[in-house]
Formats: C-alpha cells, structure tokens, sequence
C-alpha cells in the first residue's frame, strides 16, 4: 500500500479508535499488485489505530476532529485517483475483490458499485443470527446493494456531490443518489462486516440506521425511504422461502423498536450518540 505512480484507485478508510481491528481492515487490502492508494484518516484517536495503519503501508492523516464525515472529506482530499472506494474500518475486503471493483467503475457505465455482501455470523448470539438470515435475503441487501460499511464511486459517481454533509448516515446518503440502473454489486467479488455479538449491540446499530434513514427522508430533497426495500418486493421474496419464517419475528420485533426509537429520537432534536458497537470489534 506504498504510493506508487499510477494508483489504480484510492481508498478513504475513516477510523475512530480502531486499533483492535485496523489490521484485518488492511491487510488483505496488500494483495495483489500494490497498486492501491489507501489513506487512513484517524480521526480523534486515544488508540494506536494511526501507528498500525503506518506500520501497513497507508497514509495516515491525523485530526483531533470528531465525526465521520469530517474524516471522508479529510480522506477525499488526500486523495489522488479515482475509482475510489470508502471502507469502513470493520469490514474487510480481499485486494483483488476491490481492483475488480474499481475496474468495473473504471469502463462505466456504473457510477457506484460493491462487491457482494458477505455476514460472518460465527460470533454472533441466535437472534442476531434470525435477524440477519432475513436481511440477507431482501431485495434491498440482493439487488445491487451499495453501502454497509463500501462503497466505490466513479469520478462521475464522486462529481453527484461535494462534500459529505454532517449527517448519521453516509452509506443512506450516498445511495440515495444513485438510481438502481447507475449501481452494480459485482459478481464473483465479496466483502465481509462483521456484526453484532449481541441483541442489545444489533438494536443500537439498527437504531442509528434508521434515525439516517428518517434524517435523510426529513431533509431538503430528502426522499422516504431512500435506499430501502420495497414492502410488497421483500414479502414477496420471504413468502416464497419457508425455511425463514421462523426468524421472521426476529427481523420483525428489531424492525418495529428499532423504527420507534429512531422517531423518537428525531422528533427529541437531541444529538445523536454514534451507537458504536464495541461487540464485534476484536482482533482477528
């Protein structure tokens, strides 16, 4: 992950306080033809994200600023190539996945893209596990998603925004600005998030996503539900899979706190805690 002349794309990977997994973020990233340009902006760190980073090869911007977006903008302006892709610092993706990834933006005519989601489950409690055996199948996680933890933009792609807003969700806002025909998950290519251990952890997470969601749709230009499944498409899709009806009322009992909490918390007009889940986050 040295700099080389001519990267073949860029990688913005955003890391507060990730020590314990900032290696099995990078290293498979070293695979392949070293052709990647990765910075790591390490942003408000009390860890040693910023010295493992270095001692793997990328380029580390520091800030003792807070917040994500602050840290992408960070990330995009140290940035020299595109395609470019953002990873969050608790998923991992093999180098030669996102080389095919950027490619893919690289020829056109997709203006954002990801390689095919991948859950490891293998820490997590039975009802994260319900939880996520219907995630997975729904037509919003199958068809072309793009975001939970990557995504990769074109210079076109990049050129629908300028810098990222101050917002919960990233992931929720990039989507939304991409129609369906304009983003392609990529098939043969896979990259794996590592989700809660824990109900109690799932529920936090699930809440910020859809207090991002419910953000987005409330702003300016905002649109409801920006991103998510169609309800006739993804029941559909459950009716027609018998084997997941068990874990159904998991999904479901997640969904309906999770929807209310998020209300709740947008009408407060409080800040929002980051709801960081601690639970997955060990080294590998």
């Amino acid at each position: 992950m040295r700099p080389v002349s001519t990267p073949r794309g860029s990688v913005v990977v955003p890391a507060h306080d990730e020590g314990a997994v900032i290696e099995r973020c990078l290293r498979p990233l070293r695979a392949g033809a070293g052709d990647l340009e990765v910075v790591v902006v390490a942003n408000a760190c009390t860890d040693d994200t910023a010295e493992r980073a270095r001692a793997l090869g990328a380029r580390v911007v520091e800030t003792a600023v807070p917040g994500k977006a602050n840290a992408l903008n960070l990330g995009d302006e140290a940035c020299t190539a595109f395609p470019r892709a953002y990873l969050d610092a608790d998923v991992s993706v093999d180098g030669e996945d996102l080389r095919r990834v950027l490619d893919v933006l690289r020829v056109g005519p997709a203006l954002a893209a990801a390689p095919r989601l991948r859950v490891d489950l293998s820490a997590s409690s039975w009802p994260v596990r319900a939880y996520y055996r219907v995630w997975t199948a729904l037509p919003y996680v199958t068809d072309d998603l793009v975001g939970s933890g990557f995504y990769a933009l074109s210079r076109a792609g990049r050129a629908r925004f300028g810098r990222f807003p101050d917002a919960t969700g990233d992931d929720t806002f990039v989507r939304a600005l991409f129609a369906p025909g304009e983003r392609v998950s990529v098939p043969g290519t896979t990259f794996t998030v590592h989700p809660p251990r824990t109900l109690a952890a799932l529920l936090a997470i699930k809440t910020r996503a859809r207090f991002s969601v419910a953000e987005h749709a409330a702003a300016p230009g905002g649109a409801a539900g920006a991103g998510g499944a169609a309800p006739a498409s993804a029941l559909r899709r459950l009716a027609a899979r018998p084997a997941l009806w068990p874990a159904v009322p998991v999904y479901a009992g997640v969904g309906l706190l999770t929807r209310l909490r998020a209300r709740r918390r947008l009408s407060s007009g409080a800040p929002v805690a980051w709801d960081r889940d601690t639970t997955s986050r060990t080294p590998a």
